[in-house]
């Protein structure tokens, strides 16, 4: 069958169409999956957990820790050895006679040796949970300090926002102003400053914010290209607690100094483990023997080493060195937790004092004076001079007071870090 030409122009244009029609689809498609991902702090937290390299490889330590208690947990500390001989022999008559034999031993763990390894491998399990719980620690101060810098720098960028939408209002009416002699080029000149330093200050802090929630993809392993929108409210939350009470929780709590605990347990039980160790372990065996024209034989020995020359004396020396610095360890660490408890609750006092200030004083009279002072500058009240110095002044506050909110929230997240309880909500 022949077609005409215009027959195959159609049926090109037609392909062609749905081809756009199919590339555009899944443009849109793939346009709608890239929208932004919006989490909570708790989101990201869960997302860090998830993403951290070093909490997945502390991770796998644990079943390491686990593969040794599996293999401390044999009733036998090794497998039966089974033996057979065979051969040939000259007979009293000249003829050739067979003979064979078949022996079967296996070594018995003695003086509570399978109970005390256990015991070995079970500390050394609840050391790597606890050197898990210290990594996870970090990672939550990480991201909680990352999450409530981006917040904030996104509050900031609401209230640069709010400050260019004033400007632009006072340029157009200025402006307006100006032509009709309202005001001196002197003014609309200043006004017009102000703008463009309105915007530069905004352009500043969108900036500011995409480095920080830049910093967040980070913590939560994800790419800089993926989207991200971030959801939280700041907030002053009074908190009451005393520095006695933070230290006597990272005493009981910080995951760091149980690790070092836990590594002096373990080293004791080792001890106790190649003490045992020194009486050798016996190996009972039982054979069978026949030799042809003769008897059948049936038997059993037992055996055991001699502890001459090996009474564990490398493994219990270095049993007791690892007890004994860990035992320094101990204090070391004690030490440096009472230091990192005092310098994490001074800031936190120094924080709770500025904050309260704003928060008591300045931030109730910051937005209705805002208002206030927009409406007055329009109706004329005062000039531009006064409107400039007071709009300055608020905004400043309003700022300084955001700044110092973070400040108080990150006192407070150090203040959790270095006892390893949550203390606000």
């Amino acid at each position: 069958m022949t077609y005409p030409v215009h027959h195959f122009k159609y049926v090109t244009v037609a392909t062609l169409l749905a081809s756009i029609l199919f590339l555009t689809t899944h443009v849109l498609i793939a346009q709608e999956e890239k929208k932004a991902k919006t989490v909570n702090l708790e989101e990201c937290i869960t997302i860090a957990f998830e993403n951290n390299l070093q909490l997945a490889a502390e991770r796998n330590r644990l079943g390491t820790a686990e593969a040794d208690r599996i293999k401390s947990s044999l009733f036998f500390p090794s497998n039966p050895k089974l033996i057979s001989k065979v051969g040939q022999r000259d007979g009293p008559d000249g003829a050739k006679t067979t003979d064979y034999m078949i022996r079967l031993s296996q070594e018995f763990q003695v003086f509570g040796q399978r109970r005390k390894r256990i015991n070995v491998s079970n500390k050394l399990i609840e050391r790597v949970k606890s050197e898990i719980s210290d990594v996870e620690r970090n990672v939550i101060a990480k991201v909680k300090t990352s999450f409530y810098e981006a917040l904030t720098t996104l509050e900031i960028v609401k209230l640069r926002e709010y400050v260019e939408s004033i400007f632009e209002k006072i340029w157009d009416a200025t402006r307006e102003r100006f032509k009709a002699g309202a005001i001196s080029a002197l003014e609309r000149n200043s006004i017009q400053i102000g703008y463009g330093q309105a915007r530069q200050q905004l352009l500043t802090a969108k900036s500011n914010y995409q480095n920080s929630l830049l910093n967040l993809k980070l913590l939560l392993g994800m790419s800089k290209e993926e989207p991200l929108d971030i959801e939280g409210k700041l907030s002053y939350e009074k908190l009451q607690t005393s520095m006695e009470d933070i230290l006597e929780s990272a005493y009981k709590i910080r995951p760091d100094l149980k690790v070092v605990e836990l590594e002096k347990e373990r080293a004791s039980r080792e001890i106790s483990l190649r003490k045992a160790e020194r009486v050798p372990n016996p190996s009972l065996s039982g054979f069978f023997s026949r030799e042809e024209r003769t008897d059948d034989i049936i038997g059993g020995f037992v055996s055991v080493s001699i502890p001459v020359w090996d009474r564990k004396q490398s493994e219990l020396k270095r049993a007791r060195t690892a007890k004994g610095t860990a035992s320094i360890n101990i204090r070391n660490k004690r030490l440096v937790i009472q230091k990192e408890v005092a310098a994490a609750y001074r800031t936190f006092i120094a924080a709770k004092g500025g904050i309260a200030i704003y928060t008591d004083e300045i931030v109730p009279k910051v937005d209705e004076s805002l208002k206030l002072n927009e409406i007055s500058y329009k109706k004329g009240k005062i000039d531009f001079i006064g409107f400039l110095t007071v709009q300055k002044n608020l905004l400043e506050a309003r700022a300084e007071y955001l700044n110092a909110l973070l400040d108080y929230n990150t006192a407070i997240i150090n203040l959790e870090t270095v006892s390893g309880v949550k203390l606000m909500p």
